[in-house]
């Protein structure tokens, strides 16, 4: 009798056991729930962060470029310079304008003068060159600038996150001027936004809501990250193990003088090299409203 009793009373287990099923069940979404949240916030950071440098790498490639040109320029520049002192001399006869039999000064200066123009040539190519980099127009550039933050959210492969997010610009201006000739994009601030839904979103249906808003916040300015004095023919490409650059010496066989020889060793470039940097959110507080979220 005493052992039947004690068999109905076993059941009286199973409410704790279910009981405590529940709670190890909920605290696992939970914990799911909350390692999800936090991944997802540093996708959204990532994603903000990458928007921002996205929306200045239209005018740091814009100055970049226009830095090659510049050293370019700068080597065209030098080459005419010596080419024009050769020229020089050949007219006044310093260094010997006529050491071969059979050559004559007046051949000499028309042969230098040949180079000279082809030289000019080059250089002219590169002035053409700055004037289309710096003719972009402030709208133009922004267009740019839009067209470069379209592809963050597309064209995306397998598993891209940045494909998830929705983009709002703050703001992509230039903090230091005003005009077309200095309102060129040089800082901005972005937000990414997106609403993700719960691991387990029918717990989670008692709620308003069964998703939750991750928003990442990130600003940026165009600075230069390199400064650097470059010595075309002394300087060594490290690629190559060969000099920059080096001394032109077509000109100097006819010669006897070193004014025919161009040595890029006496020209000095300095180079700035711009990036897209980090810096602290400037348009203030968000509010409400003040940007999309998918």
């Amino acid at each position: 009798m005493q052992l039947g009793t004690f068999e109905r009373q076993r059941g009286q287990t199973m409410p704790f056991w279910v009981l405590g099923t529940i709670v190890v069940l909920t605290m696992v979404f939970f914990v799911a729930n909350y390692a999800s949240s936090v991944i997802w916030q540093i996708r959204a950071q990532n994603a903000a962060d990458s928007a921002a440098a996205t929306a200045l790498s239209i005018q740091s490639n814009l100055w970049n470029e226009e830095n090659t040109i510049l050293y370019s320029a700068s080597l065209d520049e030098y080459r005419l310079r010596v080419l024009n002192q050769a020229i020089l001399n050949t007219i006044n006869g310093v260094g010997g304008c006529n050491p071969n039999p059979g050559s004559t000064c007046d051949q000499d200066y028309k042969s230098l003068v040949a180079e000279y123009n082809a030289a000019l040539g080059g250089y002219t190519a590169d002035v053409q060159l700055l004037k289309q980099g710096n003719n972009f127009t402030e709208g133009g550039q922004q267009a740019d600038v839009k067209k470069a933050e379209g592809h963050i959210g597309s064209n995306c492969g397998a598993g891209d996150y940045t494909c998830s997010f929705s983009y709002t610009s703050l703001d992509v201006s230039n903090g230091n001027g005003q005009g077309n000739g200095k309102a060129l994009p040089t800082i901005d601030d972005y937000v990414a936004c997106k609403n993700v839904s719960y691991t387990a979103p029918l717990l989670f249906k008692l709620a308003k809501s069964a998703s939750y808003q991750v928003i990442g916040r990130a600003a940026a300015a165009l600075v230069p990250v390199k400064t650097e004095a470059f010595v075309p023919g002394t300087d060594i490409n490290p690629q190559t193990g060969t000099i920059y650059q080096a001394a032109e010496t077509q000109w100097a066989p006819a010669y006897s003088s070193d004014w025919y020889t161009v040595d890029f060793s006496g020209l000095t470039v300095n180079l700035n090299w711009y990036a897209p940097a980090t810096i602290r959110p400037y348009m203030g507080n968000l509010a409400s409203g003040s940007y999309t979220c998918s």
